[in-house]
């Protein structure tokens, strides 16, 4: 209900936006796929704050965009051939992503000031089976998958002048509510995380490692932005830090009437740096650089008790490390009409581990350790074009295309302490590719500009490989296909 509250909220101050006056905004970069630091836009001081100095007069800012994402052939499969074991998982299901903002810009004292607030809701549900042949013989495993978040977030920016270079930075403040949890409907298990003790057939956190957290964010940005001969740049630091923070995992098996429930808190920070140039070779010619890079760690931890009875301790760390540089040129060949194209090289780089420990005494005590679910890497090179055209003083049209192709490899590890389990270890590796496309368009009604955008896309990622299950060879596949399709509305008075 508080969803369909706050889109219905959002939706109709747009169209109260739509009867002013109006120019471009975010539906200008969308409809060109998304190409910041390829192309200028004012959109642009969202990311650098300084280059909000820029702006004259009072501007309100509206934005919306739904994205579709349908997951097809979802799959881990893990098998034994030396024992006659398989445990092939496979899922579809789909995410539904809704994304609006709404702020405005004025001038303060000697800078301008932007105030603006963002919404980010998405829900994704999967569905899968598992027919397996394992240690106990075949059998049937059905399995649900499920994923929410919403985020609310208030930011502010205030640019100013201090000689050749603006100034800027910006201060927001975010509620974030985010639960991640897998069902075997057959076995009535919920978030079930004892898999490391010869239990591969229930588990289910190579998929996604359940949690349930609410917690506040603050966050920062400082910028500048200039020029040095017939260059300009711009440069920006920031970081985040969660705080007021609530966690919750709760594990139930109904068929044995056992549970567990668990509280904790969310902790881990993250920082960032972007630095964008743009070299002005002639009046209708630039070359845009980009170099940006960040690192993310967040930690939910919780202690409470189970049903055996028995005390339970967990924690669930993620990492995350990107890397982007890359470049291009935009050229305008004639009035009302730019092309642009750029080649980027991209690292990204995600570690996530969890642990969970149970203990009736001091001296009865297990521990189920995930050390890598999963450690992935990924080294990707992306290309973007994009034609923008003024057709005459009503209506422009814009369009762009990217394309990627990754050397992915994603390691799973995992072990029980205390049992005398098999501990496991395998390294698939493999590609991942997609194509995305999008089209826009600013359609001018006297003083009214409407930025509408549409896009679809195609992924697939596919890796495999070996490892060990104990001392015995183990092969693993992972394999995953997404197609996505989406659209929006930007307006700026």
């Amino acid at each position: 209900m508080r969803k369909r509250i706050c889109l219905v909220a959002l939706l109709s101050l747009l169209v109260v936006f739509i009867a002013l006056p109006s120019w471009a905004w975010q539906g200008r970069m969308a409809g060109m796929g998304d190409a910041a630091g390829l192309v200028a836009d004012e959109s642009d001081f969202l990311i650098h704050p300084a280059l909000i100095a820029s702006g004259k007069g009072l501007n309100a800012y509206g934005h919306y965009r739904l994205t579709y994402e349908k997951t097809k052939n979802w799959e881990y499969s893990a098998s034994v051939p030396m024992m006659d074991v398989i445990y092939p998982f496979t899922a579809d299901g789909r995410l539904w992503k809704h994304e609006g903002q709404l702020g405005a810009a004025l001038g303060l004292g000697p800078g301008r000031l932007g105030v603006f607030f963002d919404y980010t809701a998405a829900s994704g549900k999967y569905s899968g089976a598992e027919v397996y042949e394992g240690f106990s013989g075949s059998g049937f495993q059905s399995f649900e998958l499920e994923n929410e978040l919403d985020s609310f977030a208030l930011k502010a920016i205030y640019g100013l002048p201090v000689g050749p270079v603006n100034v800027g930075a910006e201060f927001g403040l975010a509620y974030v509510k985010e639960e991640q949890k897998n069902l075997m409907p057959t076995e009535m298990l919920t978030n079930f995380p004892w898999g490391a003790e010869d239990n591969p057939v229930y588990n289910l956190l190579p998929y996604a490692i359940p949690f349930d957290s609410k917690y506040w964010e603050a966050s920062a940005k400082a910028s500048a932005a200039g020029k040095a001969g017939s260059m300009s740049y711009m440069f920006t630091l920031r970081g985040g830090l969660p705080f007021a923070s609530d966690n919750e995992y709760v594990h139930s098996d109904y068929s044995y009437g056992y549970g567990s429930w668990v509280e904790g808190k969310v902790k881990g920070f993250n920082v960032a740096g972007d630095l964008w140039m743009r070299l002005a070779v002639s009046e209708n010619i630039s070359l845009p650089f980009v170099v940006s890079a960040g690192f993310k760690k967040i930690t939910r931890d919780g202690s409470g008790f189970s049903s055996g009875p028995s005390t339970i301790e967990y924690e669930h760390e993620a990492k995350d490390i990107f890397v982007t540089v890359g470049g291009g040129a935009e050229m305008t060949p004639a009035s009302g009409t730019r092309l642009a194209a750029g080649l980027y090289y991209n690292y990204l780089k995600s570690e996530q581990n969890v642990q969970f420990m149970d203990t009736f005494d001091p001296s009865d005590w297990y521990i189920d350790n995930y050390t890598n679910m999963p450690k992935s890497t990924e080294h990707r090179l992306t290309l973007k074009l994009l034609a923008e055209q003024e057709l005459n003083s009503v209506l422009s049209l814009r369009g762009g295309l990217s394309a990627f192709y990754g050397l992915a490899k994603r390691d799973y590890s995992y072990y029980a302490v205390g049992l005398g389990s098999l501990p496991v270890t395998v390294s698939p590796d493999g590609s991942h590719y997609g194509v995305n496309a999008s089209i826009g368009a600013s359609i001018k009604a006297g003083a009214v500009v409407l930025e509408p955008f549409i896009n679809a896309g195609y992924a697939k990622y596919k890796t495999d490989g070996d490892g060990v299950t104990g001392p015995v060879p183990t092969y693993v596949e992972v394999n995953k296909t997404n197609w996505l399709a989406g659209g929006g509305l930007s307006v700026k008075f």
